[in-house]
């Protein structure tokens, strides 16, 4: 395979969309992410036979290797993946060319380098393979929310029912992402200065400058937001991307769970055929019915002592599955 690296999204193939799998993924997606969150991306691109057939997204970044030991120890590496902290793997095209193009990149890089949320595991040598956060999908088709709520146990319904009973008199406004606000964008830092396991904080110019494709979905009390969150439906999946809450709210209203219920109403509304909820909160997700799609990762570093050091520490840095089961539906 012949690799070419290409130092900004807007020189890419165009065909790159096309050997994608998700919105984040694609290349008008990865242009806004390098302009809005910086991260010194670069783009490998594979050909066989001059035919483009595999893609990785490359970029630069501190990272707590010790998320899931809930400990902190920044170290600065090279990651393969989506430049924001969504569930998408940096990888596009056919699988079979991946472990060739990942190789390529491990000898052209330096220093920790770390793969993200990739599906199957790898055969590649030396590297430290380990879980990270599984993504939660929820991919029963359901004509309407009605039909929906009969297909659930009864105590998941009366949960769902309780929850919309406490979001009663709370305004649902639907807006494209240029109405995006600084009281929004506190929110959304409630979340992210109490999330344990983000890469990066981005910046109100991100939410702000999202392309029409992504609609701004905001829940206020008489003029006080409550909480919201921000989707997209690309090729029949519902995408659900970052959210903010008030959390001296949280209890009264319910608003994390309702904020979950109103992605699964837009979704179901929209007819697609499946809802991505993103990644953490299990088990609120699972009780929704989504299903829980296991991811790996990888560590990697050319020195041997190193190597060994990850792969001792291996029990800390890896994600502790969370096994409980949510029997959902009738």
């Amino acid at each position: 395979m012949k690799t070419v690296i290409k130092n900004s999204a807007s020189k890419i193939d165009h065909e790159w969309d096309s050997l994608s799998n998700s919105v984040y993924q694609n290349r008008d997606f990865l242009i806004h992410s390098e302009k809005h969150n910086p991260c010194k991306q670069r783009y490998y691109l594979g050909y066989e036979d001059d035919v483009f057939v595999a893609g990785a997204v490359v970029y630069s970044l501190k990272v707590n290797v010790l998320t899931f030991a809930k400990y902190c120890i920044n170290l600065p590496m090279t990651v393969i993946g989506i430049p924001i902290s969504v569930d998408a793997h940096g990888m596009v095209g056919n699988i079979v060319f991946f472990e060739e193009l990942i190789s390529d990149i491990l000898k052209k890089e330096r220093g920790i380098i770390l793969c993200l949320n990739y599906n199957t595991s790898l055969n590649i040598k030396n590297i430290v393979e380990m879980e990270t956060l599984p993504t939660l999908i929820y991919d029963k088709y359901n004509h309407s929310w009605e039909n929906y709520l009969q297909s659930l146990r009864h105590n998941y319904r009366r949960r769902i029912l309780n929850a919309e009973k406490k979001f009663s008199g709370i305004k649902h406004v639907e807006s494209l992402c240029s109405q995006f606000t600084q009281e929004h964008y506190q929110l959304y830092l409630n979340i992210i200065n109490r999330t344990q396991t983000k890469l990066e904080t981005l910046s109100f110019d991100f939410f702000s400058k999202l392309s029409e494709e992504f609609h701004l979905h905001s829940f206020y009390k008489t003029n006080q937001l409550i909480t919201w969150h921000i989707t997209t439906l690309d090729r029949e999946i519902y995408y659900f991307l970052f959210g903010g809450l008030k959390y001296d709210l949280r209890n009264k209203y319910d608003s994390y769970y309702n904020n979950l219920i109103q992605i699964l109403k837009g979704g179901i509304k929209l007819n697609s055929t499946s809802i991505n909820l993103g990644q953490t909160a299990e088990l609120s997700k699972k009780r929704l019915g989504a299903q829980l799609i296991e991811k790996k990762m990888f560590v990697f570093h050319r020195n041997i002592l190193i190597r060994t050091l990850f792969r001792l520490s291996k029990k800390m840095l890896t994600y502790k599955m969370n096994l409980c089961e949510a029997n959902v539906f009738k």
